[in-house]
């Protein structure tokens, strides 16, 4: 049940940033869900703060985007401005940057304080492709399936019940939503609680309809894998996938969001491999910057965490063995890379409730095969605290933190791991 206090966070929170124009500082997920609560609320927000400079200039959800910089100009516009940090990491790091500016502690709020769970939910079980480095390309078994809408609303009613502000939830983890028949009602379900929504989508399909529909649904973040701009190279690591009829759905998902004026914000995230980090990448990133959509990119991991221990103990699978001529930074490389962040605490345990398409919950988000990595049969008959006590007893849980793989997952030390890319001769045309 949710827990009773003299004032729900809710309150509070509103008590202390009404009043006052807000800046909010993180422009992804939680930052847009603290966008979506704002609103609800009729707060006024002047825009997000994000050091990526690649957000710095756009536009996220209607709300423009500043680099940290110009909060001092928006301060002396603005004087009682309040700066609303939603991130789920490097609060101290803001935080000090925020007093070096000159603002103290009442021209701030840390919203990550009155969130007290992230939710997933996998409402696809199933996927349409077979990627070299995803789950799905092993031979688990796990039984496949789509979540049925009244499981959805049930699941819903119980997270509404058991915390007092929910920030967003993402509709996937392993499975590809856009299977989804009722994709839409859900992300409207979801809207009329007043939660922002995640979307992510390999967007490889010949039926448009399903993309049409979640446009005009518009969730807050619609995420788009790639690895490649030329067919030769995506269907090496995106198997399955055709990158032609994923580079026409990228235009007609523009020619929709321009008719129907949705503001979700698109992120194309390019997976780096050593097969596709030259021609392949630049291409592909002018293409996506052309349409107006934000083009990342990351470091191709090995996926699922089962495959991952697996190999630290010595009997690694042959698929992932293959899959490491490919990888920029291997398995041990990224270990040790991140190895000086091994202590701190796992944001995958420690904040996230991750629900199956048939109610079950997994111990978190990078795990996969069934029945191991399950905490709860029913998510709908088990209290919160109940499974976060779960969690923290789980055994792959321990042996994750002995390999030091909750950093290695999290990509800690970026530096380090582009100097270890920067290594490895790339096989790309003209690659970098």
């Amino acid at each position: 049940m949710r827990r009773t206090t003299m004032q729900s966070f809710s309150e509070k929170l509103i008590v202390e940033v009404s009043g006052r124009p807000l800046l909010v500082w993180g422009a992804r997920m939680t930052g847009m869900g603290f966008l979506r609560f704002a609103r609800r609320h009729r707060f006024e927000v002047l825009g997000f703060i994000d050091s990526d400079p690649s957000l710095c200039g756009r536009k996220v959800n209607g709300i423009p985007v500043y680099p940290p910089a110009e909060i001092s100009v928006l301060r002396a516009s603005n004087p009682a401005l309040k700066i609303v940090v939603a991130v789920a990491l490097k609060e101290d790091e803001i935080v000090s940057s925020l007093r070096e500016m000159g603002c103290d502690a009442s021209d701030w709020t840390l919203f990550t304080r009155y969130v007290e769970n992230y939710y997933t939910i996998d409402i696809v079980g199933t996927c349409n492709l077979k990627c070299l480095s995803c789950a799905y390309v092993m031979d688990y078994d796990n039984v496949k399936g789509v979540m049925l809408l009244d499981d959805f609303r049930q699941v819903l009613a119980k997270i509404l019940g058991e915390v007092d502000i929910v920030s967003h939830v993402s509709l996937y983890s392993w499975g590809e939503p856009l299977l989804h028949p009722d994709l839409d009602v859900i992300i409207g379900l979801l809207h009329d609680a007043g939660i922002a929504v995640a979307v992510s989508s390999n967007l490889s399909f010949k039926n448009e309809r399903p993309i049409l529909k979640m446009v005009r649904a518009a969730p807050e973040y619609l995420k788009i894998s790639v690895s490649g701009f030329e067919p030769e190279v995506y269907d090496v690591t995106h198997s399955g996938g055709d990158i032609e009829l994923v580079k026409a759905n990228l235009v007609k998902l523009r020619r929709w969001m321009d008719e129907f004026g949705t503001e979700t914000f698109v992120d194309v995230n390019y997976h780096l491999y050593r097969n596709n980090n030259g021609t392949n990448l630049k291409n592909m990133g002018d293409f996506c910057r052309n349409l107006g959509f934000n083009f990342s990119t990351s470091y191709a991991l090995v996926m699922p965490l089962e495959r991952v221990l697996a190999y630290c103990d010595g009997n690694p699978d042959p698929k992932t063995l293959a899959l490491h001529d490919l990888l920029l930074v291997g398995i041990d490389e990224g270990r040790e890379a991140s190895k000086e962040f091994r202590n701190q605490p796992c944001r995958y345990l420690t904040n996230q409730v991750n629900i199956d398409w048939d109610r079950s919950v997994a111990l978190c988000c990078v795990c996969f095969e069934k029945p191991n990595s399950i905490i709860a049969d029913d998510y709908l008959t088990i209290g919160l605290e109940e499974l976060n006590a779960r969690k923290l007893r789980h055994p792959m849980c321990a042996k994750c933190y002995f390999y030091g793989l909750p950093a290695y997952n999290l990509g800690f030390n970026q530096k380090e791991w582009q100097r270890i890319a920067s290594l490895k001769p790339s096989t790309d045309r003209h690659g970098g």
